[in-house]
C-alpha cells in the first residue's frame, strides 16, 4: 500500500483491445489485470486500437465495462486502426504501434498522446506496458515517477524464425523495453532468463499463464446441448483443441487435420472425436472424427462438452494459456512435450506426452482408458491440477507482480521474499 494508506492506481497500456477475450494473449492480460484487480488495486486500461467489426461499424472511442467492474478505455481512432491491420496485411509485428508512440511522446507537451491517456498518465502510481512494443509510453513526461511494468507474453524475437532481420529488430525492440522498465513479468523461466541476461532491464517477476477458474464454474449445464449442437453421440469421446490464428496454433491445427485424415479409422474404432475450437481455421471444418467450428464468441460451452483436451503445439514461445485451462476444468490432457513447458506434468501419471510422429499409440490408449477405466483418467486430471495449482491461478501467481506495485502491506511482502 502507499504511504497514505490508498491502493496503488494502475493505468495498463496495451495495444489490442483486451475485452471480451479471443485469443491466449488477450486471455492472460484479462486474467492478470482483473487478478490485480481483485487483490485491491485501482485499475484502468487503455487499449490503442479496436477490433475490426467496430471499426466497420463505425463505432466511436470510449469505455466498455469488465464484469468485475473494470474500465478498458478503447481507442478506435485512425492511427491505431492503421497501425494494426497494417502489420496484420504486411505479416508483421505491431512496430507501427511502438513508432506512432515514440512521436507522440516526443511531441511538444505530448500534444500527439490522446487526451485520455495523457490523464490517465497524471492520474496513475503504475504503468504496466502491455507487451513491448508500447514501451515508448514509460518514457511519456506523464509517466515520470511512475513505477514502469513491462508485461511480455513471450520473448517475442523468437516467434519470427527465418526471418533474421526482422528477428534482430523486435529483439531490439524488448531490450529498449526491459532497460526502460523497473519491473519486468515474465510467464516462464525460459524468457526471465533472456530478460536477465540479454535486456539486464529491472526487477523480474515470473507470473506464469494462470487462469481465472470462476470463468469455468457451472459450464456443466452447457454440456448437453453444446454437444448435441455439434452433432456428437453420447458414447463418443470428445477431444478439444483450442487455437487462435498466431501461427503456431495454425501449424497444431494442420498437424491434428492431417492426423485425422489419416487415423480416421482409428478414432471411429476407439469412438474418439477431435473437435478445433477458435479462429485457427477462417471457416468449420466436418470431417468423420474430426470438427473446427472456427471462430466462437465464448469458448467455455466447449470445455464443459469435451472429455478431455489436447495440445498439439510444435513452435511458440512462453506457455500456453490453454494449457492452464485444460487443467483447470480438469480434463486429460494429451500434450506433446513441448506444449508442455512451464508446467509440471509426467507421462503416464499427470498427462499424456507425445512427440510429433507419436500420437497414434497414445490416442489409442486413452480412447482405452475412457472405455476401461475412467476413474484412472480422473485420478490424473486431479493430480495433474494439485501438481500444478500455484502456477495455473492467477490471482496466487499475481501476488508477487502486486508486491512490485507496492499493493501489499510490508509484512506480506516480506512473505514473498
Amino acid at each position: 500500500m502507499r504511504p497514505d494508506g490508498r491502493a496503488p492506481r494502475v493505468l495498463v497500456v496495451s495495444g489490442l483491445q483486451v475485452y471480451p477475450p479471443r485469443s491466449g494473449g488477450h486471455y492472460r492480460t484479462f486474467a492478470l489485470v482483473s487478478a490485480l484487480a481483485r487483490q485491491g488495486l485501482d485499475v484502468f486500461v487503455y487499449s490503442l486500437a479496436g477490433r475490426r467489426r467496430d471499426y466497420l461499424g463505425r463505432r466511436p472511442s470510449g469505455i466498455q465495462w469488465w464484469p468485475e467492474g473494470i474500465p478498458e478505455y478503447v481507442d478506435r481512432g485512425a492511427m491505431g486502426c492503421l497501425a494494426q491491420y497494417a502489420a496484420a496485411a504486411l505479416r508483421l509485428p505491431p512496430l507501427g504501434i511502438t513508432a506512432s508512440l515514440e512521436a507522440a511522446v516526443a511531441s511538444p507537451g505530448e500534444r500527439l498522446l490522446p487526451a485520455v491517456l495523457r490523464e490517465r498518465l497524471a492520474w496513475c502510481d503504475v504503468v504496466v506496458g502491455d507487451f513491448p512494443f508500447v514501451h515508448p509510453i514509460f518514457r511519456a513526461p506523464s509517466a515520470r515517477g511512475k513505477r514502469r511494468v513491462l508485461s511480455t507474453h513471450n520473448v517475442e524475437h523468437h516467434l519470427l524464425p527465418g526471418r533474421p532481420w526482422m528477428q534482430r529488430l523486435v529483439r531490439a525492440v524488448e531490450i529498449r523495453a526491459a532497460k526502460a522498465c523497473d519491473v519486468v513479468v515474465t510467464c516462464c523461466d525460459d524468457d526471465a532468463r533472456f530478460f536477465e541476461t540479454a535486456a539486464r532491464g529491472g526487477q523480474g517477476v515470473l507470473v506464469p499463464n494462470g487462469v481465472d477458474g470462476r470463468r469455468f464454474r457451472g459450464i456443466e449445464a452447457h454440456r448437453a446441448r453444446t454437444r448435441r449442437e455439434l452433432g456428437i453421440a453420447d458414447d463418443e469421446t470428445l477431444i478439444l483443441f483450442t487455437g487462435s490464428k498466431w501461427g503456431p496454433n495454425r501449424e497444431a491445427f494442420d498437424f491434428l487435420l492431417g492426423f485425422a485424415r489419416a487415423q480416421g479409422p482409428l478414432l471411429r474404432d476407439r469412438r474418439l472425436h477431435l473437435l478445433v475450437v477458435g479462429n485457427v481455421t477462417a471457416e468449420p471444418v466436418r470431417l468423420p472424427a474430426f470438427t473446427a467450428t472456427g471462430g466462437v464468441d465464448v469458448v467455455e460451452p466447449y470445455f464443459a462438452a469435451a472429455d478431455a483436451a489436447i495440445n498439439p503445439m510444435l513452435s511458440g514461445a512462453g506457455t500456453n494459456v490453454k494449457m492452464c485451462e485444460y487443467i483447470a476444468t480438469g480434463l486429460p490432457v494429451l500434450t506433446t512435450r513441448f506444449g508442455a513447458r512451464g508446467l509440471v506434468l509426467e507421462d503416464g501419471r499427470t498427462a499424456f506426452l507425445f512427440e510429433k510422429g507419436g500420437l497414434a499409440p497414445v490416442v489409442s490408449e486413452v480412447g482405452r482408458l475412457f472405455a476401461e477405466d475412467r476413474p484412472r483418467l480422473r485420478r490424473m486430471a486431479r493430480e495433474a491440477y494439485a501438481r500444478n495449482e500455484t502456477a495455473i491461478d492467477m490471482d496466487v501467481s499475481a501476488r508477487r507482480l502486486v508486491a512490485a506495485m507496492g499493493g501489499l502491506p510490508a509484512e506480506e511482502r516480506a512473505c514473498l521474499r
